[in-house]
């Protein structure tokens, strides 16, 4: 699948969220995440995406970041 940019989000601090669109169909979201630098972290892929649950998983990546714990990177 291929999708297109359709906004970057700062709803949560220390972290940018990127809302993209699946092209050919357009039914299809996909959040991904830059937090605290790190890049790439795929959030959410699917058809219905609550904003709430897309900011509570940033914020429990973000802290765990913070708090030290490395096997946050073994996902």
């Amino acid at each position: 699948m291929k999708f297109k940019r359709l906004a970057v989000h700062h709803w949560v601090a220390g972290a940018k969220i990127t809302e993209s669109i699946e092209r050919e169909f357009g039914d299809v979201r996909r959040f991904t995440a830059t937090i605290r630098g790190w890049q790439n972290w795929v959030i959410y892929e699917g058809k219905n995406s609550d904003p709430s649950s897309i900011i509570a998983i940033v914020k429990e990546i973000r802290d765990r970041i913070d708090s030290g714990d490395e096997t946050v990177f073994n996902k």
